[in-house]
């Protein structure tokens, strides 16, 4: 596998957690570093599609079957990949072919290639529907961690409420909508992966309750994870065609040699039979037999050295193809089987809004919470470790998060804020 790839979609998922603008404060220092609960992935391209995983533990080490344990806590990506190919280069490493046999594996630091193959999560607490960790995405705002969550709500003191609240059903059918629109752009996204488009239409259900910031950010999301998933499947595409092609036209060039080893050896093979009927009547002497005997064995194992390196090509070729091939066949079935998962949910999430939606028409549910930006105000600060210290930075909505982050959300009706003041 070229260093191209892997050094380009680490920097794209690791550049991009850099905190926006606003506010100042909450600005990431420098580019993200591993961190305990971090997994990375490190893979070899002598090793086709076999990569190895691994999750940061407390001491910041990873245990690797090749090197054992080794230190990667507090270090950025280039440094990451600096270090593995400082390392793996200087070990033996034995694999085996799909015949049974075993060989030794030579790396070089270009075969080696890095990435973060899920980062630690991001918390969140406060006035929130559900309160927990959320998977952390690349380029993940305030806004997307609180959607994540269910959204803002002002209802947890009406729990003493007896009855079915209304407020509760409206809860649950905005929630049941927020999931909706998850399984209805992830498969967007997978329609359109299947196809080979890099886009499809952001473009919400029509029946959405929700604020249309909600279904852009999870569709963006969507869309970017879509454009990093495309990316990296035909660069992979790309490195197995272009080492096909090559070992390709490697096969011609010891076709070729072959073929004129050949030529040498029956050249040989015919003075041979010269010298021999000059020496059988006594007109050469044994030394220039020995001579001519030596040069037919020379010839003879060049030339099977060759046709043993044009066999070993061919098969490496046949190799690549397999691979490439299967690289395809492998991702249609999975995003197949992605897409039935996410249609069948689809579908069930369909039936709960309904049933929920059926029990708001008697009770007069359509009326629902204050929005934050009508009577309530919103406070968002986000906990984050900065050094060895824990620190509370001021945020907003279209703040970027990093994994690890605890994001605080708090809100507070006018009433209750004029009584603070």
């Amino acid at each position: 596998m070229t260093r191209s790839r892997p050094s380009l979609l680490l920097a794209a998922s690791l550049l991009c957690l850099g905190l926006a603008a606003p506010p100042q404060s909450a600005r990431a220092d420098g580019p993200y570093r591993l961190a305990p609960g971090d997994t990375v992935e490190i893979g070899l391209a002598v090793l086709g599609d076999q990569r190895q995983r691994a999750m940061v533990q407390a001491d910041g080490t990873i245990a690797l079957p090749w090197t054992g344990r080794v230190m990667v806590g507090g270090l950025t990506a280039a440094e990451f990949q600096a270090r593995m190919e400082a390392l793996l280069p200087n070990r033996v490493l034995r694999s085996r072919t799909p015949d049974g046999r075993e060989h030794i594996i030579s790396v070089r630091p270009e075969d080696i290639f890095v990435s973060v193959a899920e980062f630690r999560p991001v918390y969140v607490t406060g006035d929130v529907l559900t309160p927990g960790q959320q998977t952390y995405r690349p380029q993940m705002t305030v806004r997307q961690v609180v959607t994540a969550a269910g959204g803002y709500s002002l209802l947890r003191s009406r729990a003493t409420q007896t009855g079915t609240d209304p407020a509760d059903l409206r809860r649950d059918h905005d929630t049941l909508w927020t999931e909706y629109l998850r399984e209805y752009y992830r498969i967007l996204r997978t329609r359109a992966e299947l196809a080979g488009h890099d886009s499809f239409d952001l473009t919400p259900p029509r029946s959405s309750p929700l604020p249309s910031s909600v279904p852009d950010s999870i569709g963006q999301a969507e869309l970017e994870s879509l454009k990093v998933t495309q990316a990296d499947f035909r660069l992979e595409g790309a490195y197995l065609t272009r080492a096909a092609r090559e070992t390709q036209e490697q096969a011609v060039v010891l076709a070729r040699r072959e073929q004129e080893e050949e030529k040498g050896v029956e050249a040989d093979t015919a003075e041979l039979e010269r010298i021999n009927r000059l020496y059988g009547g006594g007109n050469l002497v044994s030394q220039r037999v020995s001579e001519s005997r030596r040069a037919v064995l020379l010839s003879s194992s060049r030339r099977l050295e060759t046709t043993v390196q044009l066999m070993r090509a061919r098969r490496q070729a046949d190799d690549y193809a397999r691979q490439l091939e299967r690289l395809g066949n492998q991702r249609q079935n999975t995003l197949l089987l992605q897409l039935r998962d996410a249609s069948t949910r689809l579908a069930d999430l369909a039936l709960r809004i309904q049933a929920v939606g059926e029990k708001l028409r008697p009770s007069g549910g359509a009326v629902s919470a204050p929005g934050p930006g009508a009577t309530t105000t919103t406070t968002l600060v986000v906990t984050r470790k900065v050094g060895e210290q824990w620190q509370r930075l001021p945020v907003t909505e279209d703040t970027d998060v990093l994994p690890g982050d605890v994001v605080e959300a708090v809100l507070r009706s006018e009433a209750t804020a004029a009584v603070a003041n």
